[in-house]
This record gives C-alpha cells, structure tokens and sequence, in this order.
C-alpha cells in the first residue's frame, strides 16, 4: 500500500495558455463536506428603442423580451478547503517539513495570477509590443460526471496554526468560483471540451430520471382533463 486514500478526490487542474500539455494538478487533500452552487438566468437584453429612427417618427416602446430569451445561464459556486500538514499525502512528502503546507498555498493562490508563455519566453523584451500575459485555464474537478472551466474569483485563506519558522501547518481556503461560459468556450479548446462534455453528463442524468418519471404525467395533469391543451400561436 502507497498510503494515497482510495476514494476520487476533488482536485483542481491548470492548463498554462496555449499549451494543453502543461498540466498543474492540485488534488484535495480532504473532500469539501459540501458544496454551495448558485445557477441563474442573466437578463437578456432589451432590444428597440427610437436611436437612429427616422426623423418625425413616433417614439416606440422597446418590445418585451420574452423571459426565455437570450440571457445566458450564470453559475457560481465556492468550496471550503482544508490543509494539514500532520495528514500530507506521501506524494508531497519529499517538500522540506520547514516550509509546512505553504506550498500548498502557494500553488492554490498561482492560479489567479498570469503565467509567462512560449512567446514570452522567446522575447528579448525588445519588442515594441510585448505579448499579454494571460491566465492558466482552470478545470474545477468533482467526480467523473463534472469537470468544469472556472474563473477563481477569490480566495478567503485562515491559517490557523504554525512551525517554529512561521510557516502555516494548517489552513483553510474558501474559494469562490465563476463557471466559464461561451465567451472564453470560442478562444479556448479546454474550456469548449470541458463544458460539453459536462453539459452532456448534465443531459444523459436528467434524462435517466425523465425516463423514470414520465408515465406518471397523467397522474398530475388530471385537474385539466376537458381543457385544451395547444401549444402558444406563432408569433
């Protein structure tokens, strides 16, 4: 026996930009015991309005946006992190016992910063116009159905105890999480993988569960019996 726990962990995993081979894998040492999620529809945008009307023209009313319109489903989510150096797993036990789980740390609040490219890498830093740095692309791992892209929004870390050189040996990190969306889907293959193929699990559960409970929509819709039940007219 290695010592490493038996049961999947969580774990989060930063692809550097432009590359999909340079992987840091941050697994969780303890398991969050829950996690708070928060899914919403933004507003879509209202269309209408008089700007650029022709000149005398009477002032229209901007058309009501259906509420299923446009509107891009939003999701956020935090988890609670805890850090022990006393319950190190074995494959972090070569780091020197000085320095505690400081590198832990370390290596959790990196994925908020830019990361150094192959282009930058390549420059003398005498070009005229330097590349952006950007950030690693994050995959927030939990069990084999949900893999996500997120943006790490922000780190709330309580170091609670330490070693006789200041180090913390126990800690714990709230991170709070933006689940990734079309927008950063279109410039980034890793985020366009991981939200279909999240999105697809998401679909094949819900469907399981449809299946099951499918014969019993007579049951609830008795109380319309008699009354007519038509789609909406075309508009």
């Amino acid at each position: 026996m290695n010592g490493e726990p038996s049961y999947l962990r969580g774990a989060f995993i930063a692809v550097d930009p432009g590359s999909t081979k340079e992987k840091r894998v941050i697994p969780f040492r303890f398991n969050p015991e829950s996690l708070s999620r928060s899914v919403s529809v933004e507003a879509a945008q209202q269309g209408g309005g008089v700007e650029g009307a022709a000149p005398g023209a009477a002032a229209q009313p901007p058309a009501e946006a259906s509420a299923d319109a446009g509107g891009a489903v939003k999701e956020t989510f935090s988890v609670l992190i805890r850090l022990d150096f006393a319950d190190r797993e074995e494959s972090a036990s070569g780091l020197s016992d000085e320095f505690g789980i400081a590198p832990e740390i370390a290596a959790i609040e990196e994925l908020l910063y830019p990361v150094e490219t192959d282009a930058h890498k390549a420059s003398d830093g005498t070009d005229p116009k330097q590349p952006a740095l950007s950030r690693p692309t994050v995959l927030f791992v939990w069990g084999r159905k949900r893999i996500v892209p997120v943006r790490i929004a922000s780190l709330k870390i309580d170091e609670s105890v330490y070693n006789d050189q200041l180090n913390p040996v126990r800690a714990e990190i709230e991170v709070s999480l933006e689940l990734l969306g079309e927008a950063e889907a279109r410039a980034d293959g890793t985020v366009r993988s991981a939200l279909d193929y999240t999105s697809k699990e998401r679909q094949n559960l819900a469907k399981a569960y449809y299946g099951k409970t499918s014969s019993q929509a007579s049951k609830y819709l008795d109380p319309l019996e008699g009354s007519k039940l038509t789609a909406p007219p075309a508009s």
